[in-house]
């Protein structure tokens, strides 16, 4: 994943200095398409996740999804699997590195350990480290940097000691719910209907009954693809819309609400400013005054209700 995630614009993927492992410190809003996955031959992947989710399809219709606090394991021997990141803020760090020498480094640690043995999930996993996972950041935030990749690297091994050491829950995979190919398609359809028509009124029943898919089904697996709820979602890109709008159009705030599915000002205008923690004319002022990337307040993630 070092190639695709180092050539994505629009994000932070900044290399830290480590002896022998790639260690990539990830940082802002990856894109929503899917992407190789599998390690390079000979290489093992740990990506600790501190912000956002990966969606990760592998062989023999697996899907496995990381989420803050936890770890996403991708043996050596890993192939055909296809990632896709949550339409989310994703932090989080990756750490590659040859399996012999991890192999070497835990055999010279612990000689009288066995082994990695395979196991009955191909390997593959995502732990649960939620507690170690936070004091893994908490530390990282306060080294310096050129002893960050290698207190990364360090981690690594640890998490292969735990594995090995079968602590729970540090080694129970968490598998996502299993839908068939055509579920996903229509899911995926839904997907970019909602994106095409966000000015509409839409109602998970209506979306259901056109595309011909169980309520159900359609909220569990739209959450298992994109990480989030329908609803959310939604909610999500309707505010991205507005905001875009607001800030290259000369639309009034009632034209804007109306874009994106709105008949209430009032509604729209509390809904917005609690992801931007401001009033739509007072994002438009921040705007059109140019002010510098990152100096606007970013979204939170517990929103009010909207239409859905």
């Amino acid at each position: 994943m070092q190639e695709i995630f180092q050539s994505w614009s629009g994000w932070n993927c900044r290399r830290l200095t480590a002896d022998s492992a790639v260690v990539l410190c990830l940082d802002g809003m990856p894109p929503e398409t899917s992407f190789p996955a599998a390690p390079a031959a000979g290489w093992v992947e740990v990506l600790f996740c501190r912000q956002g989710g990966l969606h990760l399809e592998l062989s023999a219709s697996r899907r496995l999804e990381v989420r803050s606090g936890q770890a996403l394991f991708l043996p050596a021997w890993l192939s055909d699997s296809q990632g896709r990141f949550s339409p989310e803020r994703f932090q989080g760090i990756l750490v590659l590195e040859t399996d012999q020498n991890l192999r070497a480094a835990l055999a010279a640690l612990c000689p009288g350990l066995p082994d990695i043995p395979p196991d009955r999930h191909h390997g593959s996993g995502v732990v649960e480290t939620a507690l170690w996972n936070k004091s893994l950041f908490h530390t990282l935030d306060q080294l310096p940097e050129h002893f960050q990749g290698d207190y990364c690297s360090l981690k690594v091994l640890e998490l292969l000691y735990l594995l090995h050491a079968g602590i729970p829950p540090i080694s129970h995979p968490m598998e996502a719910h299993y839908y068939d190919p055509y579920q996903i398609r229509v899911v995926e359809k839904i997907h970019d209907h909602l994106v095409e028509h966000l000015d509409e009124r839409l109602t998970i029943p209506q979306l259901a009954e056109r595309f011909r898919i169980s309520s159900t089904v359609l909220k569990a697996c739209f959450r298992q693809i994109y990480g989030v709820s329908l609803h959310q979602y939604l909610l999500g890109r309707r505010m991205e819309r507005a905001a875009e709008l607001l800030s290259y159009t000369d639309q009034s705030v009632i034209q804007v609400a109306a874009a994106v599915g709105y008949n209430s000002t009032s509604q729209f205008g509390s809904t917005f400013k609690a992801r931007y923690q401001m009033t739509p004319v007072q994002y438009r002022k921040a705007a059109k005054m140019s002010v510098p990337a990152g100096s606007c307040p970013k979204p939170k993630e517990k929103l009010p209700s909207n239409p859905l």
